[in-house]
């Protein structure tokens, strides 16, 4: 086997016993705690979970902004939590992010053709009209005429435009990785599903891995192709879209489901709804860190913290007692 078989094989993002901490005078926050997982090249990975999980913080640590407390990050077999400054900077147009903000992530100062090619004036690429091209070429990929929109400034467009902005600045250096944090969410319903449909075909066309981070379920299982659930900082299951949303195994997973309003004023409400708020990350439960709101909890539950363990190929999940088929409420819409 060759070495570039050998490259195409491996991952293009591992992460392992991801951990971030923060400490306050109210104590040690645990926002982010051993997450392990692989995105493959061209794959798009959902996270999923409530707010204040951790999904943006691991986002965040993933990118080295701020570094993790431990564990380790590796970008086409390189492990950025032991890069000097240099040469992590050297990797930053290689993995980018799009914000939950498209306004906000936007200097509102500068015109839209030269904030698309920023990137390319800060690491030098090519000459000035080389520059503008590639700017050009990037904006008409996201769907925005340059003779249009070029010479605006970002307050004189929509907040689905300025996503589509944030996103070709993303791409234009030659980003392999993007990182889409809650990338939706500060849009008008009616703009959701082009801007998702772009990022499904951008990431085709430039072979991109996606981290996509959301909270509405329905929009991470249209735009993934597996689906990652967090609670307080941990991984509580992992799989397929189609079999985590048909097939749940965790119970945590299987509330979130059936928290999802459905379009019928008649319905009854399902059992199996999460109840209450999670415990504080600051004094985070023993043992399994959701058995303070599980019905299915006993005293192992407490005891001892239950590993992520395959279930089924592909379908991973930490749960002393995972659901079966029989113990669903509820089979969720596929």
């Amino acid at each position: 086997m060759t070495h570039a078989d050998q490259d195409a094989d491996r991952p293009l993002l591992r992460v392992a016993d991801l951990v971030v901490e923060y400490h306050t005078r109210a104590g040690t926050v645990h926002a982010v705690s051993g997450v392990s997982f692989e995105l493959d090249r061209g794959e798009t990975l959902g996270v999923v979970g409530e707010s204040g999980c951790g999904k943006s913080t691991m986002a965040r640590s993933i990118l080295q902004m701020p570094r993790p407390l431990s564990g380790t990050v590796e970008f086409d077999g390189t492990d950025l939590t032991r890069l000097p400054g240099s040469s992590l900077r050297r990797l930053r147009p290689e993995l980018q992010m799009v914000f939950q903000d498209p306004v906000s992530s936007l200097n509102p100062r500068r015109k839209i053709r030269q904030i698309v090619a920023e990137p390319l004036t800060i690491w030098r690429r090519g000459t000035r009209a080389e520059r503008a091209a590639k700017a050009e070429e990037m904006l008409r990929a996201v769907g925005l005429d340059p003779a249009d929109y070029g010479d605006r400034h970002p307050t004189e467009l929509s907040g689905g435009q300025c996503q589509r902005v944030a996103i070709a600045r993303a791409l234009v250096a030659g980003a392999r990785l993007l990182v889409c944090d809650e990338p939706v969410s500060s849009l008008d319903v009616s703009l959701r599903a082009t801007v998702l449909n772009l990022i499904e075909d951008l990431r085709e066309r430039f072979d991109l891995a996606v981290l996509f981070i959301a909270h509405d379920l329905a929009v991470v299982k249209n735009v993934s192709d597996r689906v990652m659930v967090m609670y307080l900082g941990k991984v509580v299951e992992i799989a397929g879209a189609g079999e985590l949303y048909s097939r749940p195994a965790h119970p945590y997973t299987l509330a979130l489901l059936n928290s999802v309003p459905r379009p019928d004023p008649g319905a009854r409400r399902p059992e199996g709804v999460v109840a209450g708020d999670p415990p504080s990350p600051v004094d985070p439960p023993s043992g399994c860190r959701f058995r303070t709101r599980c019905a299915m909890a006993n005293d192992v539950c407490a005891r001892e913290e239950p590993p992520l363990t395959a279930i089924r190929p592909g379908h991973a999940v930490a749960c002393h007692f995972p659901l079966q088929a029989a113990d669903l409420s509820r089979q969720p819409e596929a």
